[in-house]
């Protein structure tokens, strides 16, 4: 089983989680700011309004990292066989060899500095299993245009 890691879309999806929670930090400091200067902003029931909207921000900056990191595979497990995809998170998902497999890409998104080599969003289906994940450039063998599914 031929073994091919996705380093640069799992290092641009933690870019991606790392500009999110920053974001959301960002936002939330600002809000908290404005909401102590206000009238009242220091009066009792003031900290556990920040309290409540911090858990709130917090919440929000975990899921957003989640789905940025989870859509980026760690692998790609490649034989005539089947076809594994390792998950970020450890999770394998199972597809069909590679004579079976098919591979649709969505998007192509050229070097920049969140990854420096350029990666894709791809839809992977074989039998009824059907997935989409950001993968490096080229790591699934896309189809021969004669071998494409029809629309």
């Amino acid at each position: 089983m031929e073994r091919r890691p996705n380093t640069a879309a799992l290092r641009r999806a933690l870019w991606l989680a790392v500009l999110y929670v920053v974001g959301i930090a960002v936002v939330y400091a600002l809000l908290a700011v404005l909401a102590r200067l206000a009238p009242g902003g220091t009066g009792p029931g003031a900290a556990n309004e920040l309290g409540a909207f911090a858990a709130i921000a917090a919440l929000l900056a975990l899921a957003g990292a989640t789905v940025a990191l989870g859509s980026a595979p760690r692998e790609v497990l490649l034989s005539e066989r089947q076809t594994v995809v390792v998950g970020r998170f450890g999770r394998r998902y199972v597809f069909p060899g590679r004579d079976r497999l098919r591979v649709t890409v969505l998007r192509r998104v050229p070097p920049g500095w969140l990854s420096s080599t350029a990666v894709e969003t791809v839809e992977i289906f074989g039998g009824s299993t059907r997935r989409t994940f950001t993968v490096d450039e080229g790591l699934l063998p896309e189809p021969a245009p004669e071998d494409e599914p029809a629309p």
